[in-house]
């Protein structure tokens, strides 16, 4: 019988060790492959087609691509990239291809701004995600429409507040949307006594701030937040501020103006207001049997009631936005009242257009006349639709599609069992040569 030395067993024994080190890099080197399609990438665009030559924002959401990455955004031919939500010093904008690079340092997610084409069509978005050992395409919506532009659309912003009370000394946002100022432009705040500026989603240095006056610079944004903070005392507050255009015209803020300061929800009482109206005409023009809807916001949930000649047409019940529509009256001049009254307080604001039906179409009038006497019946049949639900300040997107991902590599299994097999063989000849 033979025995096994012990000069024998440590050849055996280290040849084991260096096998068992070679098998865990094979795995180690496994996972790394199977993890290295796990990045992901999702782009979402408005919902809603755009307009020619106008911004809109692109949305893009990354993960799993490491600790440093890059983005890179092939944009459709006539789009022109505009500013982004990460710094400038990450973005590279390539004019003659077209393409814009976003360098990602432990990013999850950023926008960006373009400018849509002058020429309508459907257009597509195409991109790709890379990380320090994987990459993939970019998912989620790739197609926008860009429809015509409207020749006479006017320049417009558009301030949202807090609906609820704020309490003294608390800092909450505010948020603007603006349209057609063109390439460049200027929205100026004045704040109420007592409030301090603090922040906003646009670059600090496009920011000039002097006492209760901020000057916010646009380049083709289409809305943006700012953050201040409420005075020490209680009260109702009012904001005013203009939007100037390109050409430097001016124009006045819509939306809401108002807002309540104090340490009970009771303790200041807040006015109903009309904020926004459609037609923005005092006087509307239209043929009999022609569909003309007329739509009110408000500044908080109240009762609308709509009025033809004083008799009573429709009511929506604790809305912030209602429309009435109509297509039976007949020939004569109506006035269209709109009354929104709070059902708790019992305030109440109103307007009125005078609507004139004739038996042809006719050119609507821009300047506000006084009304004219109500005419003894109201137009009969009346129609009474359907009260229209209340708008969101912002279209709903569409549902952002899963982007397929590409299939995942299988689990390498010939290769290692390959070389286990070539490792285990070259051991059993060394151990076989130092029996020799």
């Amino acid at each position: 019988m033979k025995y096994t030395t012990t000069s024998e067993i440590k050849p055996a024994l280290a040849i084991i060790g260096i096998t068992l080190l070679l098998v865990t890099a094979i795995l180690t080197m496994t996972v790394g492959i199977a993890n290295a399609e796990s990045a992901t990438a999702t782009r979402t665009l408005p919902a809603e087609p755009v307009s020619a030559d106008e911004s809109f924002f692109v949305e893009i959401d990354v993960s799993d691509y490491g600790n440093l990455g890059k983005v890179l955004e092939t944009l459709p031919e006539g789009f022109r990239y505009q500013k982004s939500s990460l710094d400038h010093k990450f973005v590279n904008d390539n004019l003659s291809t077209n393409t814009v690079e976003f360098l990602l340092v432990d990013v999850t997610s950023f926008t960006y701004t373009v400018r849509a084409p002058d020429v309508m069509g459907t257009y597509m978005f195409t991109g790709i995600l890379k990380g320090i050992k994987n990459k993939c395409e970019i998912g989620g919506v790739m197609e926008i429409e860009v429809e015509e532009a409207e020749d006479d659309a006017e320049p417009t912003a558009t301030r949202t507040l807090p609906e609820e009370l704020v309490s003294v000394g608390e800092v909450f946002t505010i948020e603007l949307e603006t349209s057609h100022y063109g390439y460049f432009g200027k929205v100026v705040e004045t704040l109420p006594d007592g409030f301090v500026y603090e922040d906003s989603t646009l670059n600090p240095e496009s920011i000039e701030v002097e006492d209760e006056t901020v000057v916010f610079s646009l380049e083709g944004e289409p809305s943006f937040t700012y953050t201040v903070t409420a005075p020490d005392e209680d009260g109702s507050y009012t904001f005013e501020g203009i939007l100037i255009d390109e050409d430097k015209d001016e124009y006045d803020i819509s939306g809401a103006t108002e807002i309540v300061v104090g340490e009970e929800a009771g303790k200041v009482t807040r006015s109903v207001n009309i904020t926004a109206r459609k037609p923005v005409d005092a006087v509307v023009n239209s043929a009999v049997g022609e569909l003309r809807t007329f739509n009110i916001s408000i500044n908080q949930p109240a009762d609308i009631s709509w009025q033809i000649n004083g008799t009573k047409v429709q009511t929506n019940e604790s809305v912030t936005d209602a429309s009435y529509r109509n297509t039976s009256a007949v020939i004569g001049t109506w006035n269209v009242s709109a009354i929104a009254t709070n059902a708790t307080t019992g305030l109440s604001d109103m307007h009125t257009w005078i609507w004139n039906v004739t038996s042809t179409p006719a050119a609507n009038v821009t300047s506000t006349p006084t009304p004219t006497s109500a005419v003894a019946t109201a137009p009969s049949p009346l129609v009474t639709p359907t009260p229209k639900s209340k708008l969101s300040p912002r279209p709903t997107s569409s549902a952002t599609p899963t982007p397929t991902k590409s299939a995942k590599p299988a689990v390498p299994g010939f290769e290692p069992v390959f070389a286990l097999a070539a490792i285990f063989a070259v051991a059993y000849l060394l151990l076989f040569r130092k029996q020799i």
